[in-house]
């Protein structure tokens, strides 16, 4: 813990991000009694706590693991929390129901002496869709569902990537296989943990991830060396099958067809940006847009009676640091806005500029460079109180994710607008600054890393996006999108002269303001420690 040596972060495993009522009550229990009174979700759909006494940690532990919930392997060189579509098993995009799959994955991992002790980390997320909401392009492992017909019958399987990755050398996964029966995924998974503890780069831990394997190696002769892992891990038959798993723990019968209640401004508002229509007919997943990822205890608990009256007993937390509440039936829409208003849990503007991503940051993480937590809730804070004009007017596609160093626990390289900590000297001194990136992207069209176009002081960041985005405005083409907008400036070479002439009136130091990190008292100062952050 950043400053303090006697605390500790509890970084709390939430399989698939699926949080039952039960457990959103103890983490609001165990976040009041033994953390700081609130609890962080992650862009691995984990919960993390804060400034937990070491004399503490033993009652704070076994609080969790009454409710179901566990710490293991939710750092180390392990594999680590299984990540999945928020909306699976409900989304009209998707091809079939990657949770049962995801589960098996996870529970198979959770404890299995193979992953104990790689060369490094590895992280598996599943999609379902083309939206590729779990972003799973940049993981070292990823399936994507397929349907293939053979033998005369359609069987399900997964199209699997290896060797994503962010941090600083982003990576998109290539292709390891592309239809890989869904019997034989566990096998398939297996093999590659298998080569990759044989293989992997134990002496440098900069280069140790997955994909620096298969770089070097080159994807044929990881690919190859997958395969043969995978016949003897067959032949020998390690791998558990575990029985068929339910996709929804609650499933409720179809209601008949209802239209979306009408309501006033605000309700209006929230549903166009926070509502998804689900397949089955009747009902509909709403997002509860957390500040920064933050909930406090009091909305924990409020939220488990939340879920328990309107969404079948259960969250689910999102990559993007949200929450999603499935299974509502289109009628009690108003009924939960005004539940979630109650606690300031309505924003509305779910994965726009007004719901940006921020990690942990240097308030907590001793990684960190700046407090891009901090930020996250100053910007959040300054553009939610106009909806009229950050929810609307073709900004739609901009999103905005933070990292507080270039670890990427806040997935910058994959936003609209990103951006991560560094330090700088000016006239001698440390000063807090952001390097920005433009164009990122993980959606239907593909992903794409954003380009860096420039370095501004962290006091500035604020100011530099507004100019940013009301530069985009004033330029844009009829229709055009953000995104549209700033790949027609990259096809030019345009797109870093561009930024820079925005941001060039921010880039100076103007007073004793400026040399103190957003949130903190006095000069800004790097101070790294060792630790395992979440990227």
């Amino acid at each position: 813990m950043r400053g303090l040596s006697d605390v500790h972060i509890v970084r709390v495993k939430v399989p698939l991000g699926r949080l039952n009522h039960l457990q959103l009550d103890r983490l609001g229990l165990v976040a009041g009694r033994y953390a700081d009174g609130r609890g962080h979700i992650t862009t691995r759909q984990d919960v993390q706590l804060y400034h937990v006494s070491l004399a503490d940690i033993p009652a704070a532990l076994r609080g969790l693991g009454e409710a179901e919930l566990t710490t293991r392997e939710t750092a180390g060189n392990v594999v680590r929390n299984v990540t999945a579509d928020p909306l699976a098993g409900i989304s009209p995009d998707e091809i079939f129901n990657i949770w049962p799959y995801a589960e098996q994955v996870m529970r198979f991992f959770l404890r299995n002496p193979i992953s104990q002790n790689l060369p490094r980390k590895v992280k598996i997320a599943f999609s379902g869709s083309a939206a590729d909401r779990s972003m799973v392009k940049v993981h070292d492992i990823r399936g994507f569902v397929v349907v293939r017909l053979i033998n005369g019958r359609l069987m399900e399987g997964f199209e699997l990537y290896v060797g994503g990755g962010l941090v600083a050398a982003p990576t998109i996964a290539q292709r390891l296989e592309a239809f890989t029966p869904a019997d034989l995924l566990l096998p398939t998974l297996e093999a590659i943990v298998r080569v990759f503890d044989r293989l992997g780069n134990r002496e440098n831990k900069t280069r140790a991830r997955l994909k620096f394997l298969v770089k070097t190696m080159c994807i044929d002769a990881f690919r190859e060396a997958v395969f043969k892992e995978r016949d003897q891990v067959r032949a020998a038959e390690s791998v558990t099958v575990f029985p068929e798993m339910s996709g929804n723990r609650h499933t409720p019968p179809n209601l008949p067809p209802q239209v979306m209640p009408q309501g006033d401004e605000v309700f209006a508002r929230w549903v166009e940006t926070n509502v998804v229509k689900q397949k089955q007919p009747g009902y509909v997943a709403a997002y509860a847009t957390l500040t920064a990822g933050d909930l406090s205890a009091r909305q924990f608990r409020a939220l488990a009676d939340i879920a328990r009256e309107f969404a079948q007993r259960e969250v689910v937390t999102t990559v993007t640091q949200n929450l999603v509440l499935r299974w509502v039936p289109i009628e009690k829409l108003p009924e939960l806005h005004r539940a979630l208003a109650t606690v300031g849990l309505s924003a509305p503007g779910v994965h726009r500029l007004s719901d940006p991503v921020g990690c942990a940051g240097a308030t907590t993480c001793p990684l960190a460079i700046t407090t891009s937590h901090t930020l996250a809730q100053v910007l959040a804070e300054r553009w939610i109180s106009r909806p009229d004009r950050w929810l609307s007017d073709g900004l739609a596609d901009v999103c905005l994710k933070i990292s507080g160093c270039p670890n990427a626990c806040g997935q910058h390289h994959l936003a609209t607008v990103g951006s991560y900590g560094a330090s700088r000297k000016v006239n001698g001194e440390e000063i807090s600054h952001y390097n920005l990136l433009l164009g990122g992207r993980a959606n239907e069209e593909g992903t794409r890393f954003g380009k860096l176009v420039a370095r501004i002081p962290a006091r500035h960041v604020p100011e530099a996006l507004e100019a940013i985005i009301n530069s985009y405005r004033h330029d844009r083409q009829p229709g055009q999108s953000f995104l549209e907008w700033a790949d027609r400036l990259e096809e030019a070479g345009r797109l870093k002269e561009w930024a820079l002439s925005i941001v060039r009136p921010f880039l100076s130091i103007d007073d004793r303001s400026d040399f103190s990190d957003w949130g903190q008292q006095g000069k800004f100062t790097v101070e790294i420690g060792q630790n395992e952050c979440a990227a």
